[in-house]
């Protein structure tokens, strides 16, 4: 049995909560729908296993698929301009380290700062993407307190 067989199931479960939660979106809702998911202890998976559930989910859901790490979100500030640029320049390779692109600016009101979700939010309407999926890839990694700020903004 190969990993992307063992993984498959896991993949699966995920892509239909995924796809739940967009349906769901005509709701009001109170709370973004989020899941936790953790990889198990051998990092030398993770990798392979977050680029197979993007895969899946770009595929099978009308989403946006993004990963972050802990080395790349050493603060709040880092965190969402790293999130903000991965998702609306749609990077593919994740380990694409080109976070020097221009954002796009706001045609209403004053120009958003570079870590302002409101660059999301017209990128998400833009782009008539259901869903942002943003998977971090080593949780345990991160600084409990910048997670929680990370949670509490979106």
């Amino acid at each position: 049995m190969t990993l992307e067989e063992a993984d498959s199931a896991t993949q699966e479960k995920i892509v239909s909560y995924v796809a739940a939660s967009t349906r769901a979106e005509d709701e009001t809702q109170f709370a973004i729908p989020t899941g936790l998911v953790v990889a198990g202890p051998s990092i030398a998976s993770h990798g392979p296993f977050f680029v197979r559930l993007g895969q899946r989910i770009k595929s099978d859901t009308n989403s946006t698929y993004v990963v972050l790490t802990s080395g790349e979100c050493p603060n709040l500030k880092t965190l969402l301009k790293n999130l903000i640029k991965k998702i609306t320049s749609r990077v593919e390779d994740d380990d694409d380290d080109d976070v020097s692109r221009p954002m796009p600016s706001s045609r209403k009101g004053p120009k958003l700062l570079d870590f302002d979700l409101g660059h999301v939010q017209e990128w998400r309407k833009k782009n008539h993407v259901q869903s942002i999926v943003v998977a971090i890839q080593d949780s345990e990694a991160f600084d409990t307190a910048l997670l929680i700020d990370f949670v509490d903004l979106v």
